[in-house]
């Protein structure tokens, strides 16, 4: 083995060294209606107050608070009602002492007005209201500018533009963001035993979840997937397709081979083709048959042909690096502390993953271990919505540990968690 390849390092030191290698951003001009999750590549300036004027909260008048000095239930104040001014039309009086004008929610509050009040609060005669109470100027007045003032940061360069963003953008009249190039990751997946999902399945073989698995997880943070498709166990025809492949993505990943074994050419394949190794295998479990690579300024994962265990390490090892590529701000993935809900029998000689959800009780968060956590079991990822995270060197745990959480669920768990 070369010495200067590292080996069995920690997750964090992984990610680490993958976030030291460059990237090559690409921009690209898109529709607001196209943007919903693509990273901002600039940073984004409103372009008028909002609300753009003054104006009411509410269905009820306007007028000059001054006017109901001294108002009360027995001795009230009644001001003759000069306009109506509905939500998209523009005040044609100015209110001056006595005076009120009709106004509804929305509606851009005349000049000289300085307080609403809503109709029923009040009583209508004709075309007078009567004010029942003293009501101090500057009240119940939605001001210019009070959401949003012109030529402020809304979006930072590196925001991802969800549901909020995308809504405050379309309230500055934007149409058009620039934003990174969606990175192109290619998939192939080596095994002799894989079988397509849509292929009758033979003796001895398997059905292939590693590739819609992974092509989801990589969808969802936001990204482009090529399927390169299945390759048996040759170390020639692994070189060749990784040469194919690297052609035409910005990310490589494949799976299988990752290990030690008479088929296992995920390291020496990378090898033989140039690439710098930057390490192979990280010290956790599941997840740490893995080998990463550089070549010509490409990164390409080697992930366990495991399903469970691939998903594991590109998760925590790397998803910083995926993000980065996007052109994330943000790279670190969200985590809580929550109390283990049952024991866990076991020694932690490496960081340890554990798939499950999070439990609400008695106010504390809980994280509740699914029953099935293999290597392969990708069942136990189904309403996953939580990794919990055992340190390197943890003897067995007892429920009621406070340990940390990878909050998963947008990417694991069910659609709209």
């Amino acid at each position: 083995m070369n010495s200067e390849i590292l080996v069995q390092i920690h997750p964090d030191e992984a990610i680490e060294l993958l976030l030291a290698q460059d990237i090559d951003y690409e921009m690209e001009t898109i529709s607001l209606d196209d943007a919903l999750g693509r990273v901002a590549a600039e940073n984004i300036y409103s372009k008028v107050n909002v609300p753009p004027f003054d104006r009411s909260p509410y269905d009820g008048y306007a007028f000059r608070g001054e006017d109901t000095i001294g108002a009360s239930k027995d001795k009230w104040v009644e001001l003759e009602v000069i306009e109506e001014i509905p939500a998209g039309t523009w005040p044609k009086y100015e209110i001056s002492s006595g005076t009120a004008a009709k106004i509804l929610t929305g509606g851009p509050v005349p000049e000289g007005a300085n307080v609403c009040i809503k109709y029923e609060e009040t009583e209508l005669i004709d075309n007078r209201i009567k004010i029942f109470r003293e009501i101090q100027p500057n009240t119940d007045i939605v001001y210019m500018g009070e959401d949003r003032k012109k030529d402020e940061v809304i979006i930072e360069k590196g925001d991802v533009l969800n549901t909020g963003e995308i809504g405050e953008l379309a309230s500055q009249g934007i149409s058009k963001v620039v934003v990174y190039r969606k990175p192109v990751v290619g998939i192939f997946n080596m095994g002799s035993e894989l079988t397509p999902p849509e292929e009758r399945l033979k003796k001895g073989k398997i059905y292939n979840s590693n590739y819609n698995a992974l092509r989801a997880f990589l969808e969802n943070i936001g990204m482009e997937v090529i399927d390169f498709g299945i390759i048996k166990d040759d170390e020639e025809l692994v070189e060749q397709k990784t040469i194919e492949s690297l052609s035409l993505v910005d990310i490589l990943i494949t799976t299988g081979g990752a290990s030690v074994g008479d088929y296992e050419y995920a390291l020496s394949s990378i090898k033989n083709i140039g690439a710098k190794v930057l390490f192979w295998k990280t010290a956790m479990k599941p997840g740490g048959s893995i080998v990463v690579s550089n070549i010509e300024d490409k990164i390409v994962f080697g992930l366990s042909g495991n399903p469970a265990a691939a998903l594991l390490s590109l998760y925590r090892v790397g998803l910083p690096f995926l993000y980065k590529a996007c052109g994330r701000r943000e790279l670190k993935p969200e985590t809580v502390n929550v109390f283990l809900k049952e024991d866990l029998d076991k020694n932690s000689p490496a960081v340890r993953l554990l798939r499950g959800k999070l439990e609400i009780d008695n106010g504390k968060v809980y994280f509740a271990e699914n029953k099935e956590q293999g290597n392969g079991v990708v069942s136990s990822f189904v309403k996953c919505d939580a990794f919990a995270e055992i340190p390197m060197g943890s003897k067995a745990v007892s429920a009621g540990t406070l340990v940390k959480a990878y909050r998963v669920g947008s990417l694991f768990g069910s659609v709209g968690e």
